[in-house]
């Protein structure tokens, strides 16, 4: 994410300052449910899947993903969590230049089943990354600012083989009443962002998922929705 003076960015500076003082509301130490729910769809009986987990933090899902025998490659700006999901895990990893990025890292675990890079997304491209199997997007979209979802999208799609599933969460709230991150996104919004280059299926729509940490940010309604996209 770039650093600029819109309202709705939060930029590299702030992550970073989220992380250092540990205020990671955002994180959960289980496995995000609309994965768990939905796992079957996205690996559509496939084996050793290429998995991209864009803004990943230290997902417990990474972990899990690889267990089940696929490669995860997840991307994150911040040091700490990257870091601390090896630790944590008790994963022995090596950490690897990018070729032609100097200011990012890949954290590769010895099995080559799990690769982070860390550094800011838009620094990256398919060249880099590669193409995928699947993605999974856990708040990564509705993280990102607003003025970037856009780019955010077009770099996403490009990274998706033929065949590829890309599962993905938005939320929608009223937000004259919060700023985000995370940033409420309509589903007409949402269909002109893909609805260009990607099939999109509705697997749930407007749940109720008003948490007590958004009721405390000033929210009286929240609603969650999933999406299944596959490439036109």
């Amino acid at each position: 994410m770039e650093v600029t003076k819109s309202q709705d960015r939060a930029g590299d500076a702030a992550w970073q300052n989220r992380w250092e003082n540990n205020r990671i509301g955002f994180h959960k130490d289980y496995h995000h449910p609309a994965l768990v729910k939905y796992l079957d769809n996205l690996i559509a009986g496939r084996q050793n899947c290429r998995i991209f987990i864009p803004l990943c933090g230290k997902s417990w899902d990474m972990k899990w993903l690889a267990d089940l025998g696929h490669t995860v490659v997840g991307v994150e700006l911040c040091e700490i969590p990257v870091r601390d999901f090896f630790k944590e895990h008790n994963v022995e990893y090596d950490i690897l230049q990018v070729e032609g990025l100097p200011e990012a890292k890949l954290y590769k675990s010895k099995d080559g089943k799990l690769n982070l890079y860390q550094c800011n997304l838009f620094k990256l491209s398919r060249e880099i990354l590669g193409t995928y199997d699947c993605v999974f997007d856990r708040g990564a979209l509705i993280a990102v600012a607003k003025a970037d979802r856009q780019r955010y999208v077009d770099l996403c799609v490009s990274l998706m083989k033929p065949e590829c599933k890309y599962l993905v969460e938005i939320v929608d709230y009223n937000s004259s009443k919060m700023k985000g991150p995370p940033f409420d996104l309509q589903h007409d919004l949402f269909e002109q962002l893909y609805g260009n280059t990607c099939n999109l299926q509705v697997l749930e729509k407007d749940v109720d998922s008003l948490s007590d940490r958004m009721k405390d940010r000033g929210l009286d309604w929240l609603t969650a929705s999933c999406y299944m996209l596959t490439p036109k």
